[in-house]
């Protein structure tokens, strides 16, 4: 099926200095400014926040669980996922909310494959590469905003290559992931409008917006 998961990762914590100093504070801002954009505009986001900010933000979870998105876990530590994952589940539990899902920033720990996973976590978000046997792994192959502008790259650059993959998964009737964190699209593109144009060139070429959820789902 080709679709288009706009997966959007949320970590920004106030008192995480080194991202606070390399991308500012802007994004809960930003998190408002893309709701608004996805209730004008139709898009539905697939969320994944980190134990901590399930923790900090209630008030930013329950507006994207309100606005009908999609929510799950954002693993930035597997090597202690035990511990991290029961702390999640606590948060989303006080939402009355359960993850179905993972996402990890890079590919999933080699070491890490034989890792028994909760039975509720079905799949996983990450850079093509090992996956534990129990999920069923979603590749990442577009290019990320936060390594993207670390590199040096600006957010013209980003775009083009974004619209390359798109239209190549498009052609191939496969699907795409377009990752982004709202921190970083605070500093590099604080009105959305790349992140738009980028997201409308997949429905032009015939992408369907859908969660991981709704493949998991079978979702058309």
């Amino acid at each position: 099926m080709a679709y288009l998961c706009l997966r959007v990762d949320l970590d920004y914590v106030p008192w995480d200095t080194p991202d606070a100093e390399e991308f500012g504070h802007g994004e809960p801002a930003l998190v408002v400014r893309m709701l608004e954009l996805a209730k004008h505009t139709g898009y539905k986001y697939h969320v994944f926040a980190s134990e901590r900010v399930l923790r900090a933000f209630p008030a930013v979870i329950d507006a994207i669980l309100n606005d009908g998105h999609d929510l799950d876990w954002l693993c930035k530590h597997p090597e202690d996922f035990e511990a991290r994952y029961a702390e999640a589940a606590r948060h989303f539990g006080r939402y009355g909310y359960r993850a179905a899902g993972i996402a990890v920033r890079d590919e999933w720990p080699p070491d890490l494959v034989d890792l028994p996973v909760p039975a509720e976590l079905t799949f996983l978000s990450a850079l093509p590469g090992p996956c534990p046997a129990d999920l069923r792994l979603f590749p990442v192959e577009t290019l990320n905003d936060r390594e993207t502008f670390r590199s040096g790259q600006s957010p013209r650059r980003w775009m083009e290559a974004t619209r390359t993959t798109l239209r190549e998964v498009a052609s191939l009737n496969q699907g795409a992931t377009l990752v982004v964190r709202p921190q970083v699209l605070a500093k590099h593109d604080p009105k959305l409008s790349h992140y738009r144009e980028m997201c409308d060139l997949g429905l032009a070429v015939g992408l369907k917006v859908r969660t991981l959820r709704d493949l998991m789902a079978g979702a058309d």
